[in-house]
């Protein structure tokens, strides 16, 4: 490695990505003078686990701090300047105007090499009523604290949650699990707006089985108070809906103001711009975090997608630069992951909605699998949603969800898009196999698999959420389940025609030449092989239906009419 050259590195921020650099620089470089300025009274905090400190499970504050600026300064000799808020940057100079918020005393500091990790915060929107008490939006740790010292009192009975993305939904569940009644406002026409809507509609039953009231397509006109300025209701969708707390929960921006004040460029996502590097417009300036903008691996073009894990990985890729090594940051795909209540979902590069946008020729497949063999205890289901370019069959994303473990599959899909691996390739992943960890072939693989098949032209299929718009169309088709009697305790629709798949050849000439048939059954496999059972028997207009009742997108009537 290069000695530095930066003998004074000056960063501004001080949560993942600042800290994360901070303690990188140092590991890089010991002789380099490293300094932090945070207008935050708390450093490299986990806001990803504040909704779990809200509800209770990190039973104490402390628990969400990796280190305090003690610690940084014993064990690192760098110097933290908490509740110091940077005001100016002059490149040409190369020094900031820091002002400490305790005295209002102001100076300025010079650098070498400065860095901007200034995050993120939450968008509030510009109605009447925001300001009341009673009235949250959760970025940092005292945000946490004042919502949890509001339900340890005992005051809050009823909560809205404006916003049906990951923080909203997980603080939803928060709510519940402290007592609390809660109603989601979502202004768009489903609940986790990056996720296709197969996915939505499942967050969607289960935030409904647990007692959540959800709004979709509705919008957050006003807060109301009573006579002491607390918040009591919120007006939304012409509808009066009490609250003792609200929680804004609608997005965030980037912290852009102070670049863009010292001439630092903005990308056309808003946030600031920088190269692979991670360097600005000025070479001696970097920026990582929720503030920059980066590369989508699957497109190419610039995102704004602010996680902590992108955040940390770009803070170490940054001090090894910024020390005088030579690091590249290649960029995201939006990998992530969380959960509400029993159903985990995660995603990784395009939904079918991104890639539809993209103009990409694709294909999907929903594959409902297990997390373990079917045999072995403790298993739990999983669905997988695979996308892949028709064609090369190059992999684009890739969603799943369901009660078991769908952190692996995902993780496994993530590295295979990274790496531009196509279809074929996944169906020969050499993945780990045991009882009681997966099952014989890998869900990566299974999908895989499926997808091979579609793509070669061997099965043709149609999603759940298709079918049930041909249903509510009243459209003239055969919906044909052909599983065994004693299984259809769970029917997505009295429009079913049932004919078990072991009599189907023999009674296929039941079935109308004239009209499309949809097979489906419990996970898709015996649709397929119906599919393939009528396409032989010169039946033309045959589909089968993706994933089967497992993926059904919405609550089951059942039980079965013949």
């Amino acid at each position: 490695m290069n000695p530095s050259k930066n003998k004074r590195i000056v960063i501004i921020g001080g949560v993942a990505a600042g800290t994360k650099t901070a303690a990188k620089a140092r590991r890089q470089d010991p002789q380099a003078e490293i300094v932090l300025f945070t207008d935050e009274e708390y450093i490299s905090y986990a806001g990803c686990g504040e909704p779990y400190y809200v509800s209770g499970d990190i039973p104490k504050r402390e628990m969400l701090l990796a280190r305090t600026p003690e610690q940084f300064e014993e064990l690192m000799g760098i110097r933290i300047f908490t509740l110091h808020r940077v005001s100016r940057i002059d490149p040409e100079k190369k020094n900031i105007e820091v002002k400490d918020l305790r005295n209002g005393a102001a100076r300025l500091e010079s650098f070498d090499a400065l860095v901007i990790a200034t995050g993120a915060s939450p968008i509030v929107p510009p109605i009447p009523g925001v300001q009341l008490r009673g009235v949250f939006t959760l970025r940092t740790v005292p945000d946490a604290e004042d919502i949890r010292e509001r339900i340890d009192s005992g005051a809050v009975k009823r909560a809205v949650v404006v916003g049906g993305g990951f923080i909203g939904l997980e603080m939803a569940e928060s709510f519940v699990r402290r007592g609390v009644h809660v109603t989601v406002i979502e202004r768009l026409p489903q609940l986790a707006p990056p996720y296709d809507a197969e996915v939505a509609s499942m967050l969607l039953i289960e935030a409904r089985s647990k007692g959540i009231r959800v709004l979709l397509n509705t919008t957050l006109e006003e807060i109301l108070d009573d006579e002491k300025k607390n918040v009591r209701a919120v007006k939304a969708g012409g509808e009066e809906i009490p609250a003792d707390l609200v929680l804004l929960s609608v997005g965030a921006r980037p912290n852009t103001r102070l670049a863009q004040d010292a001439g630092i460029e903005l990308g056309p996502t808003g946030a600031i711009r920088v190269n692979n590097r991670l360097q600005t417009n000025y070479p001696f300036i970097y920026a990582a975090g929720d503030c920059t903008e980066t590369t989508h691996i699957v497109t190419g073009k610039p995102v704004w997608i602010p996680l902590g894990s992108t955040a940390n990985r770009q803070g170490r890729v940054l001090a090894i630069n910024i020390t005088g090594g030579d690091a590249v940051f290649p960029g995201v795909l939006g990998t992530g992951i969380f959960r509400l209540f029993d159903l985990n979902a995660a995603k990784t590069g395009l939904s079918e909605r991104e890639a539809k946008n993209e103009g990409f020729d694709f294909e999907t497949v929903i594959v409902p699998v297990s997390d373990r063999p079917h045999y072995m205890p403790g298993g739990k289901n999983v669905t997988v949603k695979l996308i892949a370019e028709r064609g090369g069959g190059r992999v684009l994303g890739a969603q799943s969800w369901g009660q078991g473990d769908v952190s692996k599959v995902i993780d496994t899909l993530a590295a295979a898009i990274s790496f531009k691996a196509t279809v074929d390739d996944l169906t020969q992943l050499d993945l780990a196999y045991a009882p009681p960890f997966a099952p014989p072939l890998g869900n990566a693989a299974v999908a895989a698999n499926v997808m091979q098949n579609k793509l070669q032209g061997a099965t043709e299929g149609i999603s759940p959420l298709e079918v049930k718009e041909k249903l509510d169309r009243n459209e003239d088709f055969i919906f044909l389940d052909v599983r065994n009697p004693k299984e259809l305790k769970m029917l997505c629709t009295e429009k079913t025609v049932n004919i078990p798949l072991p009599r189907l050849a023999a009674c296929y000439g039941e079935l109308s030449r004239d009209k499309e048939i949809v097979t489906s059954c419990g996970v898709g496999l015996r649709a397929a092989s119906a599919y393939r059972l009528l396409k032989n028997k010169g039946y033309k207009n045959v589909r089968y239906m993706d994933g089967g009742i497992m993926s059904w997108p919405h609550p089951v009537p059942g039980p079965a009419k013949r």
